[in-house]
């Protein structure tokens, strides 16, 4: 069952590439490792979310056992911490995707249409 998971685990990235076409700029590679990362990213934060709801049921178990309260109070403040590094971490690569975007920029420059029929003028406001 173990090497089932695992090798399931494997294979998501490739399913992941096989949703989208062909690489054929920067454009199409950004989006593709974007998505890659957003994936794993997914992946880390609910494991790390099933992790902590783990623990904290340790906790409430180990009613008793203070050595195995305190090991489960250890482990949910891991997996806080490390869900607080996955989502830095993500915000940190968002925020650089969107430093250093590499779409071509939009024309800006507005676009005459000397075949479309003239608008009415529009009134100048009134100085009193």
């Amino acid at each position: 069952m173990k090497k089932i998971f695992a090798a399931a685990v494997l294979m998501l990235p490739s399913l992941a590439f096989a949703q989208s076409g062909t690489v054929t700029d920067a454009n199409s590679l950004s989006t593709r490792v974007v998505g890659l990362i957003n994936l794993v990213v997914y992946v880390l934060i609910a494991l790390a979310v099933l992790f902590i709801i783990y623990n904290v049921v340790m906790y409430m178990i180990k009613g008793n056992d203070p050595a195995g309260k305190s090991a489960a109070l250890a482990n949910v403040g891991w997996g806080v911490l490390g869900l607080a590094i996955i989502l830095s971490i993500w915000g940190l690569v968002n925020i650089l995707t969107n430093t250093f975007k590499t779409t071509a920029p939009t024309n800006s420059i507005p676009q005459a249409n000397p075949l479309a029929p003239p608008t009415a003028n529009p009134t100048l406001p009134t100085v009193n």
